[in-house]
Order: C-alpha cells, then sequence, then structure tokens
C-alpha cells in the first residue's frame, strides 16, 4: 500500500497526462457540493457516469443528460444492487466505484445518541458498504476496476465528533480491508482523506464567519480523485490526503 500527502493548486480543468481513465464509473453523492465536481470532472473527461441519488433525481438528470441517474437508497442493499443492475444493463458494467456521499455533525459525547450514531453509520460507512458491495464481485471477475471512498482526517478524533468520527474511522478500516482481500485480483481500492474543510457552499452557509481561503477546493479533490483512479498496476496510490 502506498500512501501519498499533496497540497494541491486550485485544480486545474485541464487534463492531466495519467493514465487512461475510467470509461463508465458510479458516483454517490454527485448531488451534493464535492459529488458534483467530481461527476463534472470525469464526465468533462469522457466518463459515463450511473449517479444514484435518493432525491434531486430531475436535477441530476437535467445536469448529466448522457448519464444513468437511478433513484436509490444507497443504505439499501437491495437499492444498490438496483443501481448496479442499471449500470449493466445500460453500460455492461463500470470500471470505477466512487463512494462520495457523506454527511457531518457535531454531537457532545455527553448527549450522544443511538440515533445519532446510526444517522453518520448510515450516510459515512453503510452507504459505501453496500455499493461497492454491489459492484465488487464484477470487478473482481474481470481481474479489473478501481473502488475510491471519501474519508476525512477528522477520523482521527476531535471535539464533539464522537459519531462522525467514529464512522469515517470505520468507512477507513472498511476500506483497508477491502483492498487487503481485492488488489491482488487486480482492483485498485484507495482511500481520498480531505485534512480539513471542503470549501462548498452548504460549509458557507454552516460557518459564515470562517474563512473559506483556508479550504481545500472541491476541484483540487476531483484531480485527486482522477489521478487516483487512473494509476496504473505497479504505481497505485492506497491513500491520498490533501491539505489546503
Amino acid at each position: 500500500m502506498n500512501d501519498a500527502t499533496t497540497r494541491p493548486d486550485s485544480g486545474a480543468e485541464e487534463a492531466p497526462s495519467y493514465g487512461r481513465g475510467p470509461r463508465h464509473a458510479v458516483i454517490s453523492g454527485a448531488a451534493g457540493g464535492l459529488g458534483s465536481v467530481l461527476a463534472a470532472t470525469f464526465e468533462a473527461r469522457g466518463c459515463r457516469l450511473v449517479l444514484p441519488a435518493r432525491s434531486g433525481v430531475d436535477a441530476l438528470r437535467e445536469a448529466h443528460p448522457g448519464a444513468r441517474v437511478v433513484e436509490a437508497d444507497l443504505t439499501d442493499p437491495d437499492d444498490c444492487r438496483r443501481v448496479a443492475d442499471a449500470a449493466n444493463e445500460a453500460f455492461g458494467g463500470v470500471d470505477a466505484v466512487l463512494n462520495v456521499a457523506g454527511g457531518f455533525a457535531t454531537t457532545s459525547a455527553l448527549e450522544l445518541t443511538r440515533r445519532d450514531l446510526e444517522a453518520q453509520l448510515d450516510v459515512n460507512l453503510r452507504t459505501a458498504v453496500h455499493l461497492t458491495g454491489a459492484f465488487l464481485p464484477h470487478m473482481v471477475t474481470r481481474g479489473a476496476g478501481s473502488v475510491l471512498a471519501v474519508s476525512a482526517g477528522a477520523a482521527r478524533g476531535g471535539r464533539n465528533l464522537g459519531a462522525y468520527a467514529a464512522s469515517k474511522a470505520a468507512l477507513e478500516g472498511y476500506v483497508r480491508s477491502v483492498r487487503a482481500e481485492v488488489e491482488p485480483h487486480g482492483v485498485a481500492v484507495s482511500l481520498l482523506i480531505p485534512e480539513g474543510t471542503i470549501d462548498t457552499d452548504a460549509n458557507r452557509r454552516a460557518m459564515p464567519d470562517a474563512d473559506p481561503s483556508t479550504w481545500i477546493a472541491p476541484g483540487a479533490l476531483a484531480e485527486a480523485a482522477w489521478f487516483l483512479a487512473t494509476r496504473p498496476a505497479g504505481g497505485r496510490v492506497g491513500e491520498l490526503r490533501v491539505s489546503a
């Protein structure tokens, strides 16, 4: 497993000269601030997309008329299998699975409830486990493909971050376990770890007094995701930490 740390620039739009990118990819969270940028970046570079979403389906279809948009609850394994069936029907499968869907919440350890914990595990862990599980057997059979999950530096813990940190730490453990199992079969598995706040509209609204110039540009993370998805065998990067 290779680790890397990078301090990217603002995220140039020109396609870098990495290896050939995936032809087809499924991206969760494409209606969100980060996922929408990843979807636009991969699509602009010739990748056909499958976009599962629980809400905002019409807007995604309008933004990505060439994509297969599937209304689905990714916390439900059956819905994830429907997404995989739709991908097989549209494109004969996908080359890359990008687990971008996620959510952030702060709760004091003194007040943390089971509902708080389950909500964070649902959006940050179970979505990735179920979506990856729906596509992984086909990739292993083919002996090719890539899986990516977006974690966070806060997985190491922090004030009022018990549920969030636990969900992201669990995600990292899951991804590393999957990597150990399937990389010998030709499937690349990576973690993309932003080391700080991502500059999205939602975060600007939630933190109006913060200085977004110190935040991580979504375009930089999209470039990092493209980099990870285009690593050749013998040059894969298992974990990439991105700072502002």
